[in-house]
């Protein structure tokens, strides 16, 4: 009879584990009829993506790219390279700690043509290239760390080129030909806070290293777009209003996503200021935002110059998916250098995500607790 009773109590504890599986959002009931279908395909017909659909967007792509590689540029996120130009225009953008507290981003775009202005472009971390390498995706940088340095150069005996600013750029201004990366000094004083590109620029670059853009990966990205309809989040038994989330990376960086009802978008705040594009001066706003918890430690080397570098646990994790209002809990995984980042539901397919732009940030499993999000 105890035995029994043990059983039974213990099915009522699994429940009420999963029905409060979102933890700080308030609940609504799964669906209107009640029915434990799995939310991913709910109310979304999902076809094969057109030619001239942009994978990472679900949006129009230009005929020129259909079928090429992405591209991804890494970008500074310290106060003085603010605002950045073409802050509102990637595709995805993927942030994280570097060092010394700060996060760099890197910018991916599927269609080089429609890349702006941007910057500041900055030095290349080696865990952000992993991930551009597991995307196929051409990686644009001005410099980078040594252990960059050392993943870029074992790379490039597999093949992989990247384009580096450090060797095909210039402190000075577009007049000067044949380079591809320039200085803009009504950014900043400092020069490290004011270099800049563009697709045209990169796509000349990328010419001139010899850089087949034609993809030959067929499982890339790092989720899927839906091709029609839009779906609310949900998580594993109940849905979580999220009208805002605010995700801490150190004590300096804290961004804050606040849903605008009217655009379907999350209005991004850097320390609780807009981040504004440079180009455009408007306020940055994305479609989706994907938080990806991990272990985040120092760079393990015998190189003093190198210990100020961050380590990041790309071997997967959880995370949480927030679009249209809603938020759910989902998984990513990455494993070794050579495969994608991609993101799962809590059924084990992989995710599908509303039309428009991604931010994902890599948050460290320390700072998981200061997660905060509002109904």
């Amino acid at each position: 009879m105890k035995s029994r009773l043990f059983k039974i109590l213990s099915v009522l504890l699994a429940v009420t584990i999963i029905l409060l599986s979102f933890a700080g959002c308030k609940k609504k009931e799964y669906n209107k009829t009640g029915e434990t279908t799995n939310p991913q395909t709910e109310n979304v017909e999902q076809e094969a993506y057109p030619a001239n659909i942009n994978p990472l967007t679900g949006l129009e792509l230009s005929e020129s790219a259909s079928g090429n590689r992405p591209v991804a540029i890494m970008v500074e996120n310290s106060p003085a390279a603010r605002p950045q130009w073409g802050l509102s225009t990637p595709d995805i953008v993927i942030e994280g700690l570097v060092e010394g507290g700060i996060t760099r981003m890197m910018w991916i775009y599927a269609d080089i043509s429609q890349i702006p202005k941007v910057g500041p472009v900055r030095s290349a971390r080696h865990d952000y290239i992993e991930i551009a390498y597991g995307m196929n995706a051409v990686f644009a940088h001005w410099g980078g760390s040594r252990p960059a340095y050392s993943l870029l150069n074992s790379l490039a005996d597999k093949g992989y080129l990247d384009i580096d600013g450090k060797t095909m750029g210039t402190n000075g201004n577009e007049s000067q030909k044949g380079y591809y990366f320039f200085k803009d000094p009504t950014h900043s004083s400092a020069t490290e806070h004011c270099g800049y590109t563009n697709g045209a620029y990169l796509k000349a670059a990328a010419e001139k290293r010899g850089i087949n853009f034609n993809q030959t990966k067929s499982d890339w990205a790092p989720f899927t777009v839906i091709t029609s309809g839009e779906r609310i989040p949900f998580g594993e038994a109940t849905a979580g209003m999220c009208s805002s989330i605010t995700v801490v990376f150190s004590q300096g960086y804290k961004h804050t996503f606040k849903y605008d009802s009217e655009t379907g978008l999350y209005k991004n705040f850097m320390n609780n200021d807009p981040m504004i594009d440079g180009n455009t001066k408007e306020q940055m706003a994305v479609k989706n935002v994907i938080v990806m918890y991990t272990g985040v430690s120092g760079y393990q080397t015998s190189n003093k110059g190198d210990l100020k570098l961050r380590e990041w646990d790309l071997t997967g994790g959880d995370a949480l998916y927030i679009s249209n209002g809603n938020g759910e809990k989902i998984t990513w995984k990455k494993g070794d250098k050579n495969s994608p980042l991609k993101f799962y539901d809590l059924y084990g397919k992989e995710l599908t995500v509303n039309r428009g732009q991604t931010w994902i940030g890599v948050i460290p499993n320390d700072n998981r607790e200061q997660t905060t999000v509002e109904a």
